[in-house]
Formats: C-alpha cells, sequence, structure tokens
C-alpha cells in the first residue's frame, strides 16, 4: 500500500515538472517568434531614416495604386517628408497619392487615421502650392476632426496642420477660411476645457488674424468667449490682437471683464518668477492702456476694481520688476499709471487710488530709466 502511494506521488511530480516546462518552453518560443534581431532592426531603422527621392515615387506610386495605405507606408513617408522639401515636392507630383492619406485620415481604423495625420502634418511643412493642396484636399475634414474628435492626439495633430497652414500659405489659408475655419474654432473656444487645447485654438486664431480677414463680429465674438474665464498668455496674445485688428469697440460688458481679467492675472504673477511673465506682463499692461485711451471712464473702472479687490498694488508690481530688471515692463507701468492719472480729470479716483497705493512715493525707479 506504501508503495503504491509512493508511486503515485512520484508520478504527480514527474508530471507536474513536464507541465512547467512545457509551459516554459512555449513561452520563450513565443518570445522568440516576435523578437526581432539586430540585423532586422538595423535594416528597419535605415529604412526609416534614409528615405530618397526613389522611394518616395516607389511609396507614392504604390499607395496609389493600392488605393490604400499600410500602416509602413504611412511612417516612412512622414519621415522622408521631415528629411528634405525635394521630398515633398517628388510626393505631389505623383497625382492622386495625397487622396488616398486623406483616404486613412477620414477612415476608421484609429491607428491609420494617426498616422496619416503625421504624415499630412510632416507634408505640410512644404511651399504654399503644397499647403493649399492640402486644405483643399483636407481641409474640411481636419477641421470636422479638431471640432468633433474624442481623441486627443489626432485633435492636437490635426490642429498642428492647421498651424502650419494658416502660419505660412496665404493661398492655403484662403483656402481653409472658406471652409469655415474661423467659426469652427471660435464655437470650440466657447466649449472647451483643457486648458493645452485652448491654448492651441488661441495660436491658430492669433495666426488667422494676421491677415486681416476676420470682421468686427468675429473678432467680438472671439473677445466674449473668454466671458468669465481665467486668463493665459495665449488668452492675452489673442486679445491683444483682437483689440489692435479691431475697427470698432467692443461691447462695454467684455472690455469691462476683460480689464478685471488683466488686473486679475497682473495680481496672480507678484512674487513668482517674473522673468517668464514679462511679455504677459506687457500685454496686460498695453490691454488696459488701450482701453483708458479710448475711453477716459475705463480709468475708473480699473480703481473702483482695484479699492474693491484690494490685492494689487502697482507700486509693488513695479518695485518686483525692477527688481528683476525688466526696465521695458518699469517703462510700460510708469506710462501707464501717467495715462491713468492723466484720464482722471478731478483727481478724485487717483487720491482714493494712493490712500490705498501711495504709488507716487513708493516707486523705487531703477537708476537706468531716470
Amino acid at each position: 500500500m506504501d508503495n503504491n502511494r509512493l508511486f503515485v506521488e512520484v508520478n504527480r511530480n514527474l508530471r507536474r515538472n513536464e507541465l512547467k516546462w512545457d509551459q516554459k518552453t512555449q513561452r520563450k518560443q513565443e518570445l522568440d517568434r516576435h523578437r526581432a534581431g539586430l540585423g532586422e532592426l538595423h535594416h528597419a531603422t535605415s529604412m526609416i531614416e534614409n528615405v530618397t527621392e526613389a522611394d518616395i515615387k516607389g511609396l507614392a506610386g504604390r499607395i496609389k495604386r493600392r488605393k490604400r495605405c499600410e500602416p509602413m507606408d504611412l511612417v516612412q513617408l512622414s519621415y522622408g517628408f521631415q528629411q528634405s522639401r525635394e521630398n515633398i515636392s517628388h510626393f505631389l507630383r505623383i497625382t492622386g497619392a495625397i487622396n488616398v492619406i486623406v483616404k486613412e485620415l477620414t477612415g476608421h481604423d484609429y491607428n491609420l487615421q494617426l498616422l496619416a495625420a503625421e504624415c499630412i502634418c510632416n507634408l505640410s511643412l512644404g511651399d504654399d502650392v503644397c499647403c493649399e493642396k492640402i486644405a483643399t484636399f483636407s481641409g474640411t475634414y481636419l477641421i470636422t476632426l479638431v471640432e468633433n474628435s474624442n481623441c486627443r492626439p489626432l485633435q492636437q495633430t490635426c490642429m498642428w496642420i492647421l498651424q502650419n497652414i494658416v502660419g505660412s500659405s496665404p493661398k492655403g489659408s484662403q483656402v481653409l477660411f472658406s471652409q469655415g475655419l474661423v467659426v469652427a474654432l471660435v464655437r470650440l473656444l466657447t466649449t472647451v476645457t483643457d486648458q493645452e487645447a485652448a491654448d492651441e485654438i488661441n495660436l491658430t486664431l492669433e495666426l488667422s488674424l494676421n491677415y486681416g480677414k476676420e470682421t468686427d463680429n468675429t473678432l467680438a465674438q472671439i473677445v466674449q468667449s473668454f466671458r468669465g474665464k481665467p486668463f493665459h498668455p495665449s488668452t492675452l496674445r489673442l486679445l491683444h490682437k483682437c483689440l489692435t485688428s479691431s475697427e470698432q469697440p467692443l461691447p462695454d460688458e467684455c472690455s469691462i471683464g476683460i480689464c478685471h481679467g488683466c488686473l486679475d492675472y497682473m495680481a496672480s504673477v507678484v512674487g513668482t518668477c517674473f522673468q517668464s511673465q514679462t511679455a504677459s506682463i506687457l500685454l496686460c499692461i498695453r490691454i488696459l492702456a488701450h482701453y483708458v485711451a479710448t475711453n477716459g471712464s475705463y480709468a475708473r473702472v480699473i480703481f473702483d476694481y482695484l479699492l474693491q479687490r484690494k490685492f494689487l498694488k502697482f507700486s509693488t508690481l513695479f518695485n518686483e520688476c525692477a527688481v528683476a530688471n525688466l526696465l521695458p515692463v518699469c517703462k510700460e507701468l510708469l506710462w501707464f499709471l501717467g495715462q491713468l492719472q492723466a484720464a482722471d480729470g478731478t483727481g478724485e479716483l487717483t487720491n482714493s487710488y494712493r490712500a490705498f497705493d501711495n504709488f507716487v512715493e513708493q516707486l523705487a525707479i531703477p537708476n537706468a530709466l531716470l
């Protein structure tokens, strides 16, 4: 009886060890099957890093003939477009090749969509003719993906394409404007919650305003989209661009909110590293100065808000900028304080503010400005 029990135990251990060995061997074989050799890796890397003009022609002809793209085709084309503008020119000479990439951009395979977007993004580094073709064939799809895509990487890449076109191609920009780019971006700006996405929208709109084609109504819509939202550097750049581009004054409710937002931003940077905030502080001062120069009643708006909140002293801001050796900011702030005093004809508002912040006595003016 004991011998039988011993035999069964030995047999179980033997089977258990055989199963473990088989599992280990099978796992190793599976890993080896998916593991590329060093030579294969070098070959794949060299194919991507050294894409010649002949390779571009071959790839363009192949995807045109097949009417579809393999993932590796899009990767090679993307790297090829990065390497030289000649590669971009040779690709565009193959009629119909760009349409195949646009087809993958509008498909249902997310990985192919993203690879196609990256490919078009590098293609948009070409000249004005290249950007015009991209805008013509894919502009409406890009705008739709930016506005409706649930995938942040795809949305971001499409936004980069639009920025490349708007920033460097007048002809391509006109095509995008006719397709409703600015209207879609303004609509998206009112609903976006991610600050990184909002910064990209602000930059694209700022680039679009360089062409001077937008109406005062559109500019007012852009400004109204910032109501009730905290300001950021990209917001200030776009606001300043809108104010300097508009021929008509904006509605008062927008203007008062902008003044308050600029003062809030200036109060938030006091006590921080000013070197990285220089441009934003200058924009705040210039936006406030713009309103005071166009309508002296905004001096009351500024003084009333400062006295109500008691969170910002111009003397403190000036002295901290002087310590940081930010002379351009100090110069603009001095000019702005003089403008505020000039707008206050009776001196009543200035005296009320000086009771809170006697900036005339407390300013420590750098020698370089004297």
